[in-house]
């Protein structure tokens, strides 16, 4: 099951009583209770964490305009990152936007750093975070494949030979 919708479970019983959720592991100390998750757009909704808790919620991504972008990297700025180089996946994908080279990276590319950056995300109570570098290696590894398929090609095309 997904983090979010147990930490969602696991809230409907914060003062640990008698009664638990038939998906609330007691002695999870693991997580928690509920913390910041239920501020997210994708968190399940109370009515599907009631009526059908074993059932995994059909998580969609809200579809988010550039206003609803530009709060996000706002109210990201304020949060209580705990070491240098951790960023939040919206300002991952403000540096990307702002990368001069951006033109030159197709939707394909965009998925792959989008598919490689999502298995490095952590999860802290305010939010998600992910090591810097760690988008740097990705976005570089891209342009780096690009620059190699460019040498490839420029060696491999026919040479035109030039009579005198």
């Amino acid at each position: 099951m997904d983090h979010m919708q147990y930490l969602v479970i696991r809230s409907h019983n914060p003062e640990e009583q008698d009664f638990k959720h038939p998906l609330e592991n007691a002695d999870d100390r693991e997580y928690d209770h509920m913390s910041g998750h239920a501020l997210m757009a994708t968190c399940p909704t109370y009515s599907h964490i009631k009526n059908k808790p074993n059932e995994p919620y059909p998580f969609k991504m809200p579809e988010l305009g550039t206003p609803d972008l530009d709060k996000l990297l706002a109210l990201s700025s304020r949060l209580p990152l705990g070491a240098e180089g951790e960023i939040t996946p919206v300002m991952a994908w403000t540096q990307i936007w702002q990368d001069p080279r951006l033109g030159h990276l197709t939707k394909e590319d965009l998925l792959r750093i989008r598919d490689d950056l999502s298995t490095k995300v952590r999860c802290y109570g305010f939010g998600a975070v992910l090591e810097e570098f760690e988008l740097n290696d990705s976005v570089e590894s891209i342009f780096a494949e690009k620059s190699m398929q460019t040498l490839e090609a420029s060696f491999s095309s026919p040479q035109v030979a030039i009579e005198a």
